[in-house]
């Protein structure tokens, strides 16, 4: 006689009272009761964060020692193992045997249910036997949905027999995989009763394909396959994981990464595919075996093989002599040391805005920027800037004000100097010392405008000799429009070469010639390299999303749609077209300013304008900006463009020693 199994217990068996009448409602409202029930998970896993990170935490210590970390699960349980299990090879480059997966019935299982094998303890034990498990290095996460999955069960038991660590995900609470007290870390995600009755696959299959992700993801990142939030250790199995390769490097290492694809793709060659030895390889200008010793006597870890070449200090540089100044944009960094005797030396890198890149890739970005600048002033050239016991710092990066990033971040700056900085040490976004530094001393209001691949304006009044922010108007990001910007100009200008390009195919296959183009559009073709025959087809949009349409490594969407802004101020001279849209643009950058001067109440007569950002600083976009802007009938006491703020700013701070 076949047993009863008392289910009632279970929040995964319970009827959902949300959706007793799913099947009554229209198509419409039926997606509208499952997408809100399904929006309730992420609270269910928020609800496991702490020991989520206890089990990502002694997992990876494991791992880092070499140890395997198996799933065991059936049914959806087991097929969700599989998945997160198989996907971390070809993600993180992790060796193919380390991370075992097991679902109840065998890989047949994955495809077709298997009668009786979720209840086949037996099968268990002989599936785990056959794995060779080393119980002082190898971990196991069980998954069961209900919990009390026999297959899981027994495996979780026998695990723990042998002395692995051991994490349990179920979705009920209190569950027999919490009472058996095998699972070290049990993660208990109560998802509640699903939209269809038991079906376990919907609610209780995203939360636990969440906590898998979470924990997969955590201790790869925990054991060095991250540099920031990028994938250092991608495999580049296909096209698409080579170009991220490229791109990885380029982000990272900025201008010293090789210049074209080729170059750069014979290095990661050399290197194996690896980015992270391509990386090392180019940032310690060391030869490649070197790089690779260096990173295995770092654990793989390249941050802290980045960090241990940045703090072998020499001798320190005689004190008091030198001030630096860091102006950390969005879209690149650069740095200024500057001497008494008024020698400078300059350095740049690639971004370093925190919320876009992570912190490990910011700092990594100062860092090489500073370095670059130390070598390049002759007094000082060779040496770890640590060694310098710089007079006065000021790092003004951007996005420093939004929320959780100055406490983040200062102490991790604050590491990367000489003892002897300390209070010495100033950090603001990258606009208040715009302000700072070119506000005149006997002007109490200062106003910036910025138009670089963003646009932002921000104004400031003087407080106890220091210029502060009262406002601010814009910086909303490319996502929600920062008109004016080098980004939306561009994008503008994409749009009206688009419809050119479909126009211009459509006439093709009927047979007719191109007809006359906009010199505008002529020049966007030139850009993106699409000189071919005038009887092909033009394939703009796919040179526009290519991460290989234009040269020098630019590939994030947003700046190569930004670059497009100096063709269009290029083809003004020829195009109408070009006009009207940078007149649009300017007159978008005339209403941010018009906004935060009507609302702040700013008295123009007593106020300092200042125009910054790479757009700005082109004569001919920025006469345009202030013709529109003397129609608005504003008056500002002083206007002025600023080309190099980190060396006028470090001129500011050399006055003050």
């Amino acid at each position: 006689m076949t047993p009863t199994i008392v289910l009632d217990g279970l929040q995964t068996e319970g009827r959902n009272a949300n959706s007793n009448d799913i099947d009554k409602v229209s198509t419409y409202e039926l997606c509208q009761i499952i997408n809100k029930e399904d929006a309730t998970v992420a609270t269910a896993v928020n609800n496991c964060l702490p020991v989520i990170a206890e089990a990502i935490d002694a997992l990876a210590s494991r791992v880092r020692q070499g140890g395997r970390i198996m799933y065991v699960g059936a049914g959806t349980s087991g097929r969700l193992g599989v998945i997160d299990a198989s996907e971390i090879p070809p993600t993180y480059s992790a060796p193919s045997e380390q991370f075992v997966a097991l679902i109840a019935g065998g890989d047949a299982a994955l495809r077709y249910a298997q009668e009786g094998a979720e209840d086949d303890v037996i099968a268990a034990e002989r599936d785990l036997k056959a794995l060779k498990i080393d119980g002082n290095l190898d971990s196991l996460i069980g998954i069961a949905a209900s919990g009390r999955t026999p297959y899981v069960l027994r495996c979780l038991a026998f695990a723990k027999s042998l002395g692995c660590v051991t994490v349990g995900v179920a979705c009920c609470e209190p569950s027999a995989m919490r009472k058996e007290g095998n699972a070290d870390h049990m993660i208990s995600l109560v998802t509640g009763p699903e939209v269809v009755t038991g079906s376990t696959r919907m609610k209780a299959g995203t939360g636990t394909k969440m906590a898998l992700n979470m924990l997969s993801t955590g201790v790869m990142i925990k054991v060095g396959k991250t540099y920031g939030n990028m994938m250092i250790d991608v495999k580049s199995s296909n096209l698409k994981l080579q170009q991220r390769s490229k791109n990885i490097v380029r982000t990272i290492c900025g201008e010293r990464s090789p210049a074209s694809d080729e170059d750069l793709n014979v290095l990661l060659a050399a290197c194996g595919g690896s980015v992270k030895l391509a990386v090392a390889n180019i940032l310690l200008d060391v030869s490649i075996p070197e790089a690779k010793k260096r990173l295995a006597d770092a654990g793989g870890i390249l941050a802290d093989v980045l960090q241990n070449s940045k703090s072998q200090v020499s001798q320190p540089t005689t004190a008091g002599e030198y001030v630096l100044c860091v102006d950390g944009g969005g879209s690149k960094c650069g740095a200024v040391l500057l001497g008494k005797n008024e020698e400078y030396g300059v350095g740049e890198a690639g971004e370093c805005n925190v919320s876009n890149v992570g912190l490990d890739a910011a700092l990594s970005s100062i860092s090489l920027a500073i370095q670059r600048a130390v070598d390049s002033y002759s007094a000082t050239k060779g040496q770890p800037f640590k060694s310098i016991p710089f007079r006065k710092v000021w790092i003004g990066l951007a996005g420093y004000d939004r929320p959780n990033i100055a406490s983040r971040i200062n102490p991790l700056l604050a590491k990367l100097f000489h003892p002897e900085v300390g209070s010495q040490l100033k950090i603001s976004n990258d606009i208040d010392l715009i302000a700072n530094n070119f506000g005149n001393n006997n002007v109490d209001s200062v106003t910036v405008l910025v138009a670089g691949t963003g646009s932002i304006a921000m104004s400031f009044e003087r407080k106890d000799g220091q210029l502060e922010q009262t406002g601010r108007s814009g910086g909303w990001g490319h996502l929600l429009s920062d008109d004016g910007s080098g980004y939306a100009i561009g994008r503008q200008a994409l749009r009206f070469a688009l419809e050119s390009a479909d126009e211009t195919n459509m006439r093709q296959r009927a047979g007719k010639s191109w007809g006359n183009l906009d010199p505008l559009v002529l020049r966007i073709f030139e850009h993106f390299e699409l000189n071919q025959g005038l009887d092909a087809p033009i394939h703009l949009l796919n040179q526009i999303l290519s991460s290989e349409s234009i040269g020098e490594g630019i590939s994030k969407p947003t700046k190569r749609i930004a670059e497009v802004a100096k063709v269009v101020i290029d083809a003004s001279s020829s195009s109408q077209k070009a006009r009207d849209i940078l007149g649009e643009g300017s007159k978008s950058l005339v209403r941010l300013l018009s906004s935060l001067v009507v609302s702040q109440e700013i008295d123009t007569s007593r106020t300092n304008l200042i125009l910054a950002g790479g757009l700005l600083q082109s004569k001919v976009y920025q006469d345009i900006f202030l013709n529109n802007l003397d129609t608005t009938g504003l008056k500002f006491d002083d206007t002025k463009a600023v080309k190099h703020p980190a060396l006028v700013a470090a001129k500011s701070l050399l006055s003050e020693i």
